[in-house]
């Protein structure tokens, strides 16, 4: 599938309401969902060319601003299968009519190509449409403002028109029109055939054995052909779909004569052209387009009008620029007076001030006696705190520390003389043995009293009855 293909099925999800599909059979027109309400379903052609009908029909309604796809009959450009190329893909479009030019009898630059891989073998399908026919068409409708958004090819859609069936024979015949044998496999066009000799009716008051026993043949011998050469793609069912005929009748008669199954395409009685519509309104995409985005008249945006108009819009936004700018700066200026008024206001009001200043310094006298009324503050700041930390170490007392001494009295300790002051706690005592002096110091944490007491200084000796003398001081003696 193309980009534009991508791009197409989006446009036409997105303007479903504004979009037409007419679907052209060589006896009428068949339109899609009517946009307008006077809008016939189906419009006979009447020996008249099928773009005039098209056009007065539309014409006739005042039918304007849609989108249209043009369902071609196969009758209108010609279908090829060459061997697929080995270019790339996105060169094929350029090398497809050297690929033609001797399968074609008509010049290169007077027809539209466009193509499709087939998955069932290594060839390309490839169809071919007068450029004149879409060229005329697409100014005819351009006229109406209508747009001409694809020119699709019938052979596809009807590749689609048998449900979840992709594997199918169709045998089909639009009023008006030859007979028809086609091959789809993968939902893909890849065998189509006209039986000529014959003649309609098939089925009826005028019906022939000879003529049913004669079309039995020429499609059991399309049926051996294509088994031989499909062996990948086995077919076993051939879908019917022939107007103007009893299609049960065409069953029934071509079940006893086929090696393979027959079966209607539409259960209902149904034209060929209104089937074909039914199919391109849900189809989610179509490979072909006959109409590519190159034939569309590229739109000149740089016109004298477009400049002019371009050159006015520039003339009304300078304008609009320069006054905007003049009264931003008129702002401006009224904002710098303003300002500048201020700045002499505050620079007098900053001077008298600064006279007030100097008028209120103090003289040296008296600055000499503030600094000496804060040394005397500083001083008696100092005594009240001595005082403040005396009455705090009255308020804790020292009973608290004799009590807890009491209690990790041992016997290998021995205390001789306790000194204690706000800071300090001096002990000297007689011990059993010197290890017995770190052991009961260590009990200090346990009491509260004593928690957190350090020593910096310990004494160790032996008096004259050789009995272990210690001395704990909490500040070390100065030399």
């Amino acid at each position: 599938m193309s980009i534009q293909s991508i791009i197409n099925r989006f446009k036409r999800s997105e303007q479903s309401s504004t979009h037409l599909y007419v679907v052209v059979q060589p006896s009428a027109l068949f339109f899609s969902s009517s946009l307008h309400s006077e809008l016939p379903r189906q419009v006979e052609l009447n020996g008249q060319p099928w773009q005039q009908v098209l056009t007065d029909t539309l014409q006739g309604l005042t039918i304007t601003h849609v989108k249209l796809d043009v369902v071609l009959h196969s009758s209108l450009y010609k279908t090829y299968q060459i061997d697929k190329p080995n270019v790339p893909e996105e060169e094929l479009a350029q090398a497809l009519p050297f690929l033609l030019k001797e399968l074609i009898s008509e010049r290169i630059s007077d027809v539209i190509i466009d193509s499709m891989y087939l998955s069932t073998n290594n060839k390309l399908q490839v169809y071919v449409v007068d450029k004149g026919l879409v060229s005329q068409l697409y100014r005819t409708l351009m006229a109406l403002s209508i747009e001409l958004e694809r020119v699709l090819v019938e052979d596809e859609i009807w590749g689609h028109s048998a449900g979840e069936l992709s594997h199918f024979l169709l045998l089909q015949r639009s009023q008006q029109g030859a007979f028809r044998v086609s091959a789809f496999i993968n939902s893909q066009s890849a065998f189509q055939r006209t039986m000529r000799g014959i003649t309609p009716p098939l089925t009826g008051v005028a019906s022939s054995a000879l003529q049913l026993d004669g079309i039995a043949l020429e499609l059991q011998r399309s049926i051996d052909y294509l088994s031989s050469q499909l062996r990948s793609a086995p077919l076993h069912t051939m879908m019917i779909c022939c107007d103007e005929e009893s299609q049960q009748e065409m069953v029934e008669a071509l079940n006893q004569r086929l090696s393979v199954k027959t079966a209607r395409l539409s259960e209902q009685a149904e034209w060929s052209g209104e089937i074909l519509v039914r199919v391109c309104e849900n189809l989610p995409h179509a490979e072909i387009n006959l109409f590519p985005e190159e034939l569309r008249p590229k739109k000149e945006y740089v016109t004298l009008t477009n400049i002019a108009i371009g050159w006015g819009f520039a003339a009304i936004l300078l304008v609009v620029v320069a006054a905007n700018l003049y009264y931003q700066q008129r702002d401006l200026t009224q904002q710098l007076a303003e300002h500048t008024r201020q700045q002499a206001a505050f620079k007098q009001q900053m001077t008298q001030l600064t006279e007030q200043l100097n008028q209120h310094k103090p003289s040296a006298a008296k600055e000499a006696a503030i600094a000496r009324l804060q040394l005397e503050i500083d001083a008696n700041q100092s005594a009240l705190a001595a005082v403040e930390k005396f009455v705090q170490s009255q308020q804790v007392g020292y009973s608290s520390v004799l009590r807890s001494l009491a209690t990790l009295g041992r016997n290998d300790i021995s205390l001789q003389t306790i000194r204690i002051d706000g800071n300090g706690l001096d002990l000297t005592g007689l011990a059993q043995s010197p290890q017995a002096i770190p052991n009961w110091v260590n009990q200090f944490k346990h009491e509260l009293s004593l928690v957190g007491r350090t020593f910096e200084q310990l004494k160790i000796g032996r008096n004259e009855q050789d009995i272990i003398t210690f001395e704990l001081k909490t500040q070390r003696e100065s030399n």
